[in-house]
């Protein structure tokens, strides 16, 4: 997806929205504004309107980045190029939707969606009319320079339902930094300036909805409690009649017994879709159950690996590699939903990328699967060794090699420099010759890794400084043992020409 960074701000009075077409909101909590406010907003709004009408008549210039950004808060750079084309071509739509609660009034400005996902553009005002910086409404995680992960507060909630009243907007669970768990079916935040965009990623209800709802119910904005909900109905037509379904129903088997069946190619105004579904055949199933690896408890984790590429071979979209990947605002993204089944032993998926050009050629490479795999394979050696010469643990391509481990007395903890070359992710635990396992601190970001990415291997290379807490002490000898390792098993060449939109 598009990376969360910092966007410009031109400040654009509201008057210059008023000749879209508006969206009919309800408000949970009835306003009743007197009737000499509206008078006097009627008519500032009119002089404000004269005003912009009598600058462009009068031949004052206007940037065409500004001309853009008056039609759509979407057309920003900072945003993929999916919503940018669908903001031009006209499928979003403006709303003056606002609830106020103790001075302080929410407002949604615009608003677009398709049946892959729906974004919206909001900002908040105190009671004199001053914006207020609207990320006051998350936590904030800083993940690096360029990544911010915004989380909900409280018993706030923001979401998407259909006509039936179903949630449509995928949901998450994450961990914060602070250690609290939150739910949310918030995807994005993207701030900019005195606004900020919140999108959301849409399941398959989503589909045949000809109007959808969004929801918000916040409880508190900054140090002020209260009550704003809001319930936008957005009008699906124009983005429905937009969409375009192809199937394909194209299968194949792979070397291991899995068989994949391309069912549908869907484009829609911001992103196009592929679907899939994976199933084990009962040759597949009986090799897996020689692998105890794979398995974690009855659970079995893998996904496919494939690349789009068009006539000249470029690649538009890929599963591989994953460097840059979300934070690209190029051709080169891609993201999955694993989706609901009536079939226990198949599995959905829908990967969504960037919009194709109407009238190019594509093809559908599969190249095999990914695995999350549980070795539980582990090495000992003594400390004394290892301050000689690292030490390291192979296992399917990923190597981790430990370099020195040194005792911070004033965090009571061991710190191990680790290296890991990984396809994308290793994880493991360590323990000394007491057979004492030590917490693995995760939430210290104060030393940042150091990331490099082969694009030849599609391998990572990561150096940091893992905090082994509780170490007050240097042990005689150490104990790490590979919990969770992902493989990619790319042994397949199945090729599939997918068809243009306009076909």
């Amino acid at each position: 997806m598009a990376s969360q960074q910092p966007g410009f701000h031109i400040p654009v009075p509201e008057s210059i929205f008023v000749f879209a077409k508006e969206l009919p909101y309800q408000t949970e909590k009835q306003q009743h504004p007197k009737l000499t406010r509206q008078t006097k907003w009627r008519k500032w709004l009119a002089v404000a309107a004269a005003s912009v009408v009598i600058g462009i008549s009068t031949g004052a210039y206007i940037s065409p980045t500004f001309a853009a950004y008056m039609k759509s808060f979407f057309i920003r750079p900072e945003l993929d190029k999916g919503l940018q084309t669908a903001a031009k071509e006209g499928f979003s739509q403006q709303t003056k939707a606002a609830v106020t609660d103790h001075g302080i009034t929410f407002r949604i400005k615009e608003v677009m969606a398709d049946t892959n996902r729906l974004i919206f553009t909001y900002s908040l005002k105190d009671k004199n009319g001053k914006l207020i910086d609207p990320t006051i409404l998350f936590e904030k995680n800083q993940l690096g320079p360029e990544r911010t992960m915004y989380f909900v507060k409280g018993l706030d909630a923001f979401y998407i339902t259909n006509e039936k009243g179903e949630i449509v907007s995928t949901n998450t669970t994450y961990k914060t930094k602070t250690g609290r768990m939150v739910s949310q079916s918030i995807d994005r935040v993207f701030p900019h300036g005195h606004y900020a965009d919140i999108m959301f990623e849409l399941n398959d209800k989503a589909r045949e909805a000809k109007q959808l709802f969004i929801h918000i119910d916040i409880h508190q904005i900054g140090t002020v409690e209260g009550e704003w909900k809001l319930k936008i109905p957005v009008n699906m037509n124009k983005s429905m009649m937009a969409t375009k379904t192809i199937p394909i129903d194209k299968t194949y088997v792979t070397k291991d017994g899995l068989q994949v069946t391309i069912k549908n190619l869907v484009h829609s105004p911001t992103l196009t879709s592929i679907e899939l579904e994976t199933s084990w055949t009962e040759k597949g199933k009986e090799r897996l159950k020689s692998h105890p690896e794979y398995w974690l408890g009855d659970q079995m984790f893998y996904q496919p690996l494939f690349d789009i590429v068009d006539s000249n071979g470029n690649i538009v979209a890929t599963t591989l590699p994953r460097w840059n990947i979300e934070t690209s605002k190029s051709t080169v993204f891609v993201y999955k939903e694993e989706l609901p089944s009536r079939h226990p032993d198949v599995v959905r998926w829908r990967y969504s990328f960037l919009p194709f050009s109407p009238k190019g050629t594509y093809t559908f490479v599969f190249r095999g699967i990914e695995r999350t795999e549980f070795p539980n394979q582990s090495m000992t050696f003594s400390v004394d060794e290892l301050k000689k010469q690292p030490v390291s643990l192979r296992y399917k391509g990923n190597t981790l090699t430990l370099h020195q481990l040194r005792l911070d007395k004033k965090k009571q903890a061991g710190i191990l420099e680790v290296e890991e070359n990984t396809y994308l992710l290793m994880d493991f635990k360590v323990s000394d010759e007491k057979q004492r396992v030590y917490t693995i601190n995760k939430k210290d970001f104060s030393e940042t890794p150091i990331i490099r990415y082969d694009e030849n291997t599609m391998m990572y290379n990561i150096k940091r400084n893992t905090m082994l807490e509780g170490m007050n002490k240097t042990p005689k000898q150490l104990t790490v043992t590979l919990t969770t390792v992902i493989v990619s098993y790319l042994n397949e060449n199945w090729h599939v020409s997918l068809p243009a939109s306009n076909e």
